[in-house]
């Protein structure tokens, strides 16, 4: 490691995604991250991959129940998601878990054969999500409380994975978000600071950012609206883990910004393989 002073490091939701992946995108990072004896990541973090990796892992199990093959399958999801712009990252994530899953397979099987071992794959993980989240780090903080990332994915009556994420109201609040708001207000408004000084450069997610941290720093009770606080993902995700030496994350437009206002190192597994071919 090229620093031997920095021990633990904080993975955000890109990443750990990352490490499901195929075998060779995995093990980019796990290469990495083997460096570091204390891995962290936020229970935020986890409710943004059930969103963005779970949810997928489910439709695709849903799907697989209806085709025979999983050339079929490929097919049936293009057709789906690919004709509409806003599917797209959905499209991507959906292929990315299928090469992930068959990928595994190591003998010749055919068609049919390989949909089944695929549909066994996905609910197996799917299932064992939280089990292998678990033992992918050494700790996981939970400043903002999410009573949506406590649900584990589950398996319903014919066939069906229920991975959903039920909508979090103001007027219903379960959650702590509101209290690690106000703890960490002065991090969060070094974060809206720095998103004002980059002007137009700014990404679209960095200003919408700011402007719900400008409408939290009057009322906090706004983030126990589950449409409020998914859209501060990466800053909660963050502040969460100020105690760990480093960052870890693939999503570099966001994390850039919140490692130099934190005082982090960010690491980019993904990023630097690319760099390095």
């Amino acid at each position: 490691m090229r620093d031997k002073k920095i021990r633990t490091v904080h993975i955000d939701t890109s990443l750990q995604i990352e490490r499901c992946k195929a075998k060779k995108n995995a093990q980019i990072v796990e290469d990495r991250l083997k460096d570091f004896p204390f891995k962290s990541t936020s229970s935020y973090a986890k409710l943004e991959f059930k969103r963005a990796w779970l949810q997928r892992l489910s439709y695709l199990y849903s799907a697989s129940q209806t085709i025979r093959r999983t050339d079929e399958l490929i097919g049936y999801i293009d057709d789906k998601l690919g004709s509409h712009p806003m599917h797209q990252r959905q499209l991507k994530t959906c292929l990315q878990a299928i090469v992930s899953f068959l990928s595994r397979i190591n003998e010749a099987l055919s068609p049919e054969a390989q949909l089944i071992r695929l549909r066994n794959h996905l609910r197996t993980a799917i299932l064992g999500a939280y089990a292998w989240w678990d033992f992918s780090i050494t700790h996981e903080y939970d400043g903002t409380g999410c009573v949506r990332a406590a649900e584990h994915p589950k398996q319903l009556g014919g066939n069906r994975m229920d991975a959903s994420i039920p909508l979090c109201k103001a007027h219903s609040i379960g959650c702590t978000i509101r209290e690690f708001f106000e703890k960490n207000k002065n991090y969060f408004r070094e974060i809206k600071l720095a998103i004002e000084n980059l002007g137009d450069t700014a990404s679209k997610e960095l200003k919408e950012t700011k402007r719900l941290l400008d409408e939290a720093d009057n009322n906090p009770e706004i983030l126990c609206d589950s449409r409020n606080c998914l859209k501060l993902g990466d800053s909660l995700i963050a502040v969460d883990g100020l105690s760990m030496d480093c960052f870890a994350a693939n999503n570099d437009r966001e994390w850039q910004l919140l490692s130099k206002v934190l005082g982090k190192k960010l690491l980019n597994p993904v990023r630097d393989a690319k760099v390095d071919v």
